[in-house]
């Protein structure tokens, strides 16, 4: 046979193969789509600023690292839990990065009690103040889980303080129904021009977040911030993005974390809804 007979039906198989992956619908990879400017901010002459998107700009572990700490700012930047959850940041492939994006991991390395969970967070080096923050991710099932994103000053200085999603699984509040807290210095902020919470500030869309990924988003202005779910406005408020002493707060830093147990969302049950995974798509940050 041929070199030349050889090559073509080298090509030919190849490209047969192909054609079989095609027609049957399957996708080797899933590729995180480029940015575009989200609906809520189009035609206002948003730029974006960080486009952290999983396995696309941010294509490996390394790369994440260049981008984010995975410890709280707080104790010279190695705090590693808050309050009294149950999780310690750790980083035993609780960051895993693949072509389909990044997955934040909880894991049970030993028995399940607070303080033996071992869990993966992002703490952006990058800070700004003011502009459209977003994030398009799926949250996991399970009792105990606290998967948060949110903006916190570069300072070091609390509050203030933006939610922008927090999920808990108590119980009572599951992965049906989402929060969008602000925390100012002279407390929650001001009154809602809009509104689709209840009375206990969640959000209930009808669906359950944990089936598939969603976007979640605010813009931030000054003296207001609009909250987005999967570009729907759910509260639009005013706020003051101050310290206690009344001072301006400055940049933020970007949080996505998956925290887990504690008071509200109460204690994990089982071992078996372990590991348990944050997946993010991406997180990008529009400013004019």
């Amino acid at each position: 046979m041929t070199k030349a007979r050889q090559s073509l039906l080298y090509f030919l198989r190849v490209g047969f193969g192909f054609f079989l992956v095609a027609i049957a619908g399957v996708v080797p990879t899933h590729a995180v789509e480029p940015a575009t400017t989200p609906t809520p901010i189009e035609g206002q002459n948003y730029r974006i600023v960080k486009d952290w998107s999983f396995g696309r700009t941010v294509r490996d572990e390394k790369q994440m690292r260049d981008e984010f700490f995975t410890r709280y700012i707080y104790n010279n930047g190695k705090l590693d839990t808050l309050n009294d959850e149950w999780q310690r940041y750790r980083d035993n492939g609780n960051h895993e990065v693949t072509d389909a994006g990044l997955a934040l991991i909880a894991r049970l390395p030993r028995e399940l009690k607070s303080g033996q969970i071992e869990s993966g967070m992002l703490r952006s080096k990058w800070s700004g103040q003011y502009g459209f923050y977003e994030s398009r991710m799926k949250v996991p099932r399970g009792r105990g889980m606290w998967p948060a994103f949110w903006l916190n000053p570069q300072d070091a200085v609390w509050p203030p303080e933006i939610d922008i999603l927090e999920i808990v699984n108590n119980g009572r509040d599951t992965t049906k129904n989402s929060f969008h807290f602000l925390h100012s210095g002279d407390g929650k902020g001001g009154p809602s021009q809009i509104s689709l919470l209840d009375k206990f500030g969640s959000y209930r869309p009808g669906f359950d977040f944990a089936d598939d990924f969603h976007t979640f988003a605010v813009l931030w202005e000054r003296g207001r911030v609009r909250h987005y779910v999967d570009n729907k406005l759910i509260v639009d408020k005013s706020f003051e993005w101050k310290h206690k002493n009344g001072a301006d707060a400055g940049p933020a830093h970007v949080l996505v974390n998956l925290a887990v147990g504690g008071q509200w969302p109460g204690p994990p049950l089982r071992a078996e809804d372990f590991p348990a995974r944050l997946e993010i798509e991406y997180i990008r940050v529009w400013q004019k």
